[in-house]
């Protein structure tokens, strides 16, 4: 870490580079909690949980605590990195959103080592947002595919009739028969998303079943 950056994410503006409107409209109304009637431990407990509702109202910030989850310990320009802030100009906005992280006690900082962890909390707050984000699709009616990573994306058929011409050289016309009956099945099994180790499962099974083993065997992956 050189000492620009470590100066940077201790003593930056939180206000500079920053655009974020909904995490300042959220901020707002959690400093803005003066209800008298409200109970000491019941204000605090309810001004944590709405904090925490605005941590997660960041897309970048999850991105964080997903990239911390799946890698472990890292140096604040690694994390930066992998966070996709590789410019200068974008360095304010990320140390903006990883003091939010460090203040709600979702990211730790050791710093004898100088890196960064996910907390218990952190990983808590994870789970949920990932539940939030599959109930929401559940509710959108819509089929999804999870990615090797933790990501979730609309399934494509389009995207396994170019792997099946690219990579096990079918032609146009089987390739879009093969996926059919692929698209077929999967929307037999009436569930929300599949892993992508399912579709391509499926794929291989039903280029056996019509006796293309030569081309099942090109197919690397999906």
């Amino acid at each position: 870490m050189t000492m620009n950056e470590e100066e940077l994410e201790m003593n930056m503006d939180l206000d500079s580079d920053v655009d974020d409107d909904l995490d300042a409209d959220l901020d707002s109304d959690v400093d803005d909690d003066s209800d008298p009637k409200r109970g000491g431990i019941l204000q605090s407990t309810s001004k944590r949980v709405r904090m925490i509702f605005s941590v997660m109202a960041s897309p970048n910030r999850i991105d964080i605590l997903r990239i911390l989850n799946s890698k472990g310990p890292l140096t604040y320009s690694e994390l930066k990195s992998l966070a996709g802030f590789k410019s200068k100009k974008e360095s304010g906005k990320f140390a903006y959103h990883l003091r939010k992280l460090l203040r709600q006690s979702l990211v730790a900082l050791n710093k004898s080592e100088r890196r960064y962890t996910i907390t218990n909390l952190g990983k808590l707050v994870l789970s949920l947002a990932r539940q939030i984000e599959e109930r929401s699709i559940i509710e959108s009616g819509k089929m999804y595919v999870r990615t090797s990573g933790e990501s979730i994306e609309e399934f494509n058929s389009h995207k396994i009739i170019q792997s099946l011409v690219r990579e096990g050289s079918l032609p146009l016309e089987l390739a879009q028969k093969i996926t059919e009956e692929v698209e077929n099945r999967i929307y037999k099994y009436q569930t929300t998303y599949l892993t992508g180790a399912v579709i391509r499962d499926m794929v291989n099974s039903v280029l056996l079943e019509h006796g293309h083993e030569e081309y099942r065997n090109k197919l690397a992956r999906l």
